[in-house]
């Protein structure tokens, strides 16, 4: 069994930047494997990701415009890295947001009325929303319930919510 011994095998640029004394959060999204180490359920990115601070600035990346003069990380690559990280259902990060009322304010504080988005955070925030709606049923119905309830019709809007809504209130089967 060679490939258990750390010399012969190679280190990803993210755990290079996991063994990195102080870095960020941006240097992570930045790197072209982190998804991969997502789903590979790499424990030490992991056990980073899902700090509530990073989740804030995840959510952060997916619900606010970037700045006009922002670089295209900011702007396309960090948005959609974020989305991603949401959407590879990693239960513990998925719990960190959904357990902290103020990480759901921040996510749905992007259905506040009058204020403009643009199609691909519109994109990445229903993704996020469809995850939880799949992954974290109850707690997302709760808050909706108890929190914003205006959020709940917004979604009735779109008929590809009812079987999830119906499934959530009255434990109907859901059938496409």
């Amino acid at each position: 069994m060679f490939w258990k011994l750390t010399a012969l095998s190679a280190s990803s640029p993210v755990e290079a930047v996991l063994d990195k004394e102080n870095f960020t959060l941006e240097e992570l999204l930045d790197e072209e494997e982190i998804i991969q180490e997502c789903k590979a359920l790499n424990s030490r990115l992991i056990n980073f990701l899902r700090d509530r601070a990073q989740v804030e600035q995840l959510l952060r990346y997916i619900v606010e415009e970037p700045p006009e003069d922002a670089e295209n990380k900011r702007t396309f690559k960090f948005p959609f890295i974020a989305c991603e990280i949401f959407t590879c259902e990693i239960d513990v990060i998925l719990k960190t947001l959904v357990e902290e009322e103020e990480l759901m304010n921040l996510l749905f504080s992007f259905l506040e009325p009058n204020r403009p988005h643009s199609a691909f955070l519109a994109g990445y925030f229903s993704k996020v929303v469809v995850c939880l709606m799949i992954r974290k049923t109850v707690p997302l119905m709760n808050y909706v319930q108890v929190s914003n309830i205006h959020c709940l019709i917004y979604f009735l809007k779109f008929k590809v919510f009812y079987p999830l809504v119906l499934h959530c209130n009255l434990g109907a089967e859901i059938v496409f």
